[in-house]
């Protein structure tokens, strides 16, 4: 991560300068944004995905779009942080979905959190998931008459530009911890806000937000079943949440220059996420070197704060074992882990 020295100059900066500075914040949020100028909005979705997109709107994450800036205590946060708009704030990046249109200054909130905050803006490959080919008759084929090697080479393409389907669980994941684990020292120490979610990746997937939605018109929110068997697919995320969680609390605590709440919050974080991948590594012993690496990385790095870069190198060495696991686990050899998650219902 290049930015990384730039970033923690700026950080520390804010912290002996006056309020105004904290608007470098914006080198932060170039962590995590999105390319506005890629995004297509939620409505292009729409048409084939009508059942996802309905069922949208009645989530946190989309209907906040309309309440959020004006919460007493959104208004609150940012008097704390000397900033004026949670739609011009770098809250933007985890609470909305940005769109900048050609010809356009500045970048708009469009929606809440949406279809593309979770699979990628889709401007560069949305025509390569609509592209079916056309059958023997020469009329369009749909998802469920276009050949196997068509659909192959459709979905190869549409991974190569970008984006992220449900078959790469670490990605869609990773989308989660990025905002739910709160990258931002001063957000916590100076404005309030709390120091994360009490995430757990099943449960959360499993409820009003569900990724692999029926691919059908039919009105209702549910998990898909063509490609995945529900208990194999929730078994995988189950490790993978946690493997994501210890990730991504090291990266907050790297970005940590002082102790207090964020630090002291990003560390039990952390241990918490070590008690639960242990207890993995007991129940499922085909796992159990995978954990064990993890761990490893972990402990071998000071959790402290001002502590950057070997916290970054640990979370970097468990993103790789995290997407080894998601990429060679299908969840079938993983039956041992349900008391685990049936203990987190």
């Amino acid at each position: 991560m290049g930015n990384q020295e730039s970033i923690r100059n700026c950080v520390a900066a804010v912290h002996h300068l006056a309020a105004a500075a904290l608007l470098n914040f914006a080198f932060v949020v170039a962590l995590f944004a999105q390319d506005p100028t890629k995004v297509a909005g939620p409505d292009e979705c729409q048409e084939c995905h009508e059942a996802a997109y309905l069922a949208l709107q009645d989530t946190k994450h989309q209907s906040s779009y309309r309440t959020f800036h004006s919460q007493d205590e959104t208004k609150a946060i940012l008097e704390r942080l000397g900033l004026r708009s949670a739609k011009r704030e770098f809250c933007m990046d985890c609470h909305y979905t940005m769109q900048q249109a050609e010809g356009r200054s500045r970048a708009r909130t469009i929606a809440g959190v949406s279809c593309e905050s979770c699979h990628s803006p889709a401007t560069d490959w949305l025509d390569v998931h609509n592209n079916y080919e056309l059958d023997a008759s020469g009329e369009r084929a749909t998802r469920e008459t276009e050949t196997r090697d068509h659909r192959a080479s459709r979905l190869e393409e549409t991974a190569r530009l970008g984006m992220i389907r449900p078959d790469r669980p670490y990605l869609l994941a990773q989308n989660c911890f990025r905002c739910h684990t709160v990258p931002r020292e001063e957000l916590v120490n100076i404005g309030e806000h709390a120091a994360g979610s009490d995430f757990e990746l099943v449960a959360r997937l499993g409820g009003e937000v569900r990724h692999n939605f029926q691919l059908s018109n039919d009105e209702v929110n549910r998990d898909a079943a063509r490609d995945y068997d529900p208990a194999n697919r929730n078994r995988v995320f189950y490790v993978l949440g946690q493997m994501l969680d210890l990730e991504y609390a090291l990266r907050g605590l790297a970005e940590a220059t002082m102790s207090g709440t964020y630090a002291e919050a990003m560390t039990d974080r952390a241990a918490a996420a070590m008690d639960r991948l242990r207890a993995i590594q007991a129940a499922a012993q085909v796992i159990a070197p995978s954990i064990q690496q993890i761990l490893d990385a972990a402990t071998q790095a000071d959790l402290a704060p001002s502590n950057n870069g070997p916290l970054v190198a640990a979370a970097d060495q468990i993103r790789t074992v995290a997407q080894a696991f998601a990429a060679e686990h299908d969840g079938s050899a993983l039956g041992s882990l349900d008391p685990l998650l049936a203990s987190n219902d």
